[in-house]
């Protein structure tokens, strides 16, 4: 029997504008890439504003956000 190992998440910072898209939520960044993202609250008053997201990276499109707050 084989074991089935995934890939750890790894530690993850970005920046981008937050959407909401097909109903969930999303990070745009400037080249116009978006990134799928977990988040247990969701700051409704940054939508469609420059966020920056701290958390996990479980692949190439979705972070499990810890931390999300304005750009200054």
């Amino acid at each position: 029997m084989t074991e089935n190992k995934s890939a750890l998440p790894s530690p993850c910072e970005a920046v981008g504008t937050l959407i909401f898209k097909d109903h969930c939520y999303a990070l745009r960044s400037d080249d116009g890439a978006e990134m799928w993202l977990e988040l247990d609250r969701v700051p409704t008053h940054l939508i469609d504003h420059a966020v920056r997201v701290e958390g996990a990276l479980y692949s190439q499109k979705l972070i499990c956000v810890d931390r999300i707050g304005p750009v200054n």
